[in-house]
């Protein structure tokens, strides 16, 4: 039986497990000499449930902690298993202590035999021998499985699904199984098949209480997996859900810990299963917490365990089975929220461009719990086009407060003439166009039905009259405004008043143009980027990429030209800036500097805002670059204070302006591939060469005056300018 006990470790309380002896007595031996492991890739996670399974190795995951190896006694056999096939490899052998790790866990599933035999994995074999202790045997397919074989070490991804049964009887009849899973990865390459119900690991080793995630384990140390950290009891699937079951937690720590563990766990958990680790799980949905619907007024939090486990096996039923009908959830009324029930449900034919890539508004959205229809002309399904429901992007499952349900959109494949998608959650529809599609037109139809209307502008083709007149009122809960270099997704009721949304746009491309002047890229884009307005997002205040996120308070802001024009936006010029951003010029420390360059560039050329105008003004900034020359001028606590490391060049910006930020640029835009920095370093030097070379003076004076490392061979490039003798440069320094 497993107990728990709060010991005090590093400032916070834990629940830590006791083992059972037994338990303790194999994990003492599967960790002999033991202090760390690695692999060879990016490990997922193994859960464990029941009496007879149990955690090993533990790995960072968000706040909590989550297995990267347990092991189990499965019948009279033994089963050790860990996140990434790559432990088992002559490469793994060589980091930390992952070979002496692989002799226990061989020994300890021999019990007292060891013959080995690997299942296709030449390497492993080979690093086996060349370690020595063990009979080893390659062998091609499962037939070569015989019983004076001690232990079978495979993937069980990679067996024949009609030898699972041969394999467990192998096992429970008295054999060891070395086994790994990688979860997140056999979802990439499985074609949207289910962890739950499809992956053959979880088949074969759900019943001996073990199970494969798709999350990703995450490392703290730079040795790798560390065996010697206390393990907290809700690490165990049953245990935790026995804690949960009582009620009654207040500490963040153990809450945290609960719901990642029984989170994990129900992703990978079939609803209808009938092993230990699906009972546990299972019985916490028949509490009346379970109920329980988030919304932004009252979320879900860490305690609510039992409603967030309904709400992923919710989750987890409609997005493997995506074009069931499925129901409006509770949820979707919170958000993205419900048309009006009386708002016309309708069809639209939509002309597609096929040169350009990514989302298509479409001026659409599907409601809640009601099918729309996909229609597509002969041979278009050849295409790889796909319909996309909703307009986030972020899943936040491994939020602590859920504010609304964790994932909430959805593409499908349009591989049909017609296609029927019943979103439980509803959004704004997209057809989603492949980056390169073979395509003998430049254009296709799609045809859209039983959807409403969304307030939709695009610049250029919609006037401004029949805006106010009509598309503004349309009744779907988001509206965009489209161009062809942005497109703002913002909640519909802060574009009802909205007069002039052609002037906003032309705003909003000037900012477009001006990112990709002072990065050397054309004006002209294949697609457009896009702002998404979200009541909860999945990671940061805001975030870049495609699209950009933003938290929903600041939709405002997002549609307020007068405001734009007047003070700028530090955080949408930010992250509009992540997308413009070249590593080719970012080198350690500076991720976070060198995209501020496009903040400042647009706060000045937009709004008429110059760096020192800004917080790059402020005396304290000031102040600060006097206390870190004073402390010796770290490098590394540079690179820690982004805007420590700004004012290097806003510095460089305010002598020798943005002109040859912007000719530097361009210039790395021109570079063949062998010409590229391959090495943070070459980054740095080739920083110091061409801005010397652009300016005429010797910067690798003032990168030495910041303590920016470079090599001789950089100075010595840079000296055969003169030293720039402008004081602002090294004021403080």
């Amino acid at each position: 039986m497993l107990k728990c006990v709060v010991l005090f470790g590093t400032g916070l309380f834990f629940a830590h497990t006791l083992f059972a002896a037994p338990q303790a007595e194999d994990r003492a031996a599967l960790l002999r000499g033991v202090g760390a492991i690695d692999s060879g890739g990016a490990p997922g996670v193994v859960l464990c449930g029941g009496e007879d399974a149990f955690p090993v190795i533990g790995a960072a995951c968000g706040k909590a902690v989550l297995p990267v190896a347990c092991a189990a006694r499965y019948g009279k056999g033994r089963v050790v298993a860990v996140g990434h096939p790559s432990f088992y490899s002559a490469e793994a052998f060589g980091k930390a202590d992952t070979a002496a790790f692989v002799t226990n866990a061989l020994v300890w599933l021999g019990q007292g035999r060891n013959t080995v035999a690997v299942y296709k994995n030449p390497d492993f074999a080979q690093a086996l021998r060349a370690r020595g202790g063990f009979e080893v045997s390659e062998i091609p397919s499962l037939d070569a499985l015989v019983a004076s074989t001690a232990v079978l070490a495979a993937y069980p991804d990679s067996l024949p699904a009609e030898a699972l049964e041969r394999v467990r009887a192998f096992v429970t009849g008295g054999g060891g199984l070395l086994a790994s899973g990688i979860g997140w990865g056999w979802q990439q390459v499985s074609g949207g098949k289910s962890l739950a119900t499809d992956n053959l690991f979880n088949r074969l080793l759900a019943p001996a209480g073990l199970l494969i995630t798709g999350d990703f384990a995450g490392r703290t140390d730079p040795r790798g997996y560390r065996a010697d950290h206390p393990l907290p009891a809700a690490l165990n699937v049953t245990a935790a859900a026995a804690l949960a079951a009582n009620g009654g937690i207040t500490d963040r720590a153990t809450l945290r810990q609960l719901n990642a563990t029984l989170c994990a766990a129900k992703s990978a958990l079939p609803a209808a299963g009938d092993t230990p680790l699906a009972r546990s799980v299972n019985a916490l949905l028949a509490s009346a917490q379970a109920a329980k619907q988030p919304s932004p007024q009252s979320p879900l939090a860490a305690a609510d365990i039992a409603a967030r486990l309904a709400l992923l096996e919710q989750q987890a039923a409609w997005r493997a089975k995506p074009l069931d009908p499925w129901p409006a959830h509770p949820a979707a009324a919170a958000y993205p929220g419900l048309p009006p029930a009386d708002a016309p449900r309708g069809r639209r034919a939509l002309t597609v461009a096929l040169d350009v890539p990514r989302w298509h508004s479409t001026g659409l959205y599907a409601a809640a719990g009601e099918p729309v229809t996909a229609e597509l002309p002969p041979g278009a399904e050849r295409l790889g086009l796909r319909l996309r429901v909703g307009s986030t992007t972020c899943d936040n499952t491994r939020h602590e407060q859920w504010s609304r349900a964790p994932k909430v959109d959805l593409e499908v494949p349009l591989k049909e003439s017609r296609t029927t998608v019943t979103s439980p959650f509803g959004g704004l529809l997209y057809i989603v166009v492949p980056d390169r599609p073979q395509a003998s037109e430049p254009t296709v139809k799609v045809t859209l039905g039983n959807a409403c209307r969304a307030p939709w502008f695009k610049l250029g083709r919609d006037s401004l009259e029949a805006w106010r007149a009509t598309l503004r009122s349309a009744p779907a809960p988001w509206a965009e405004l489209e161009s062809d270099k942005i497109i703002l997704t913002v909640p519909s009721e802060q574009i009802r008043a909205l007069d002039d949304p052609a002037a906003l746009l032309r705003f909003w491309d000037g900012l477009a143009d001006l990112d990709a002047r002072l990065t050397g890229l054309p004006a002209a884009r294949r697609s457009a980027e896009r702002f998404v307005a979200d009541v909860q997002l999945c990671a940061g205040w805001m975030h870049a990429g495609y699209p950009i996120m933003i938290p929903g308070v600041t939709a405002k802001e997002l549609v307020d030209l007068a405001s734009l024009r007047a003070k700028g936006d530090w955080g949408f010029f930010h992250e509009l800036g992540h997308n413009h951003q070249n590593g080719d010029w970012t080198f350690h420390g500076t991720g976070e500097v060198t995209v501020n360059f496009f903040t400042l560039y647009n706060l000045e050329h937009a709004c008429g805002i110059r760096p020192r105008q800004t917080r790059m003004g402020e005396e304290k900034l000031q102040a600060k670059v006097r206390q870190w020359a004073a402390a010796g001028k770290q490098h590394e606590a540079w690179c820690d204070d982004p805007f420590l490391a700004l004012e290097t060049f806003v510095r460089l910006q305010q002598v020798y302006g943005w002109g040859a930020f912007e000719k530097l640029f361009a210039e790395y835009r021109t570079l063949k591939p062998a010409e590229r920095p391959k090495t943070d370093a070459d980054k740095r030097d080739q920083w110091a060469l061409r801005l010397s070379r652009l300016t005429g003076q010797n910067i690798a004076a003032i990168f030495d005056a910041w303590n920016i490392p470079l090599s001789d061979a950089a100075r010595q490039g840079c000296a055969t300018y003169p030293r720039p003798t402008e004081a602002g440069l090294f004021a403080g320094l």
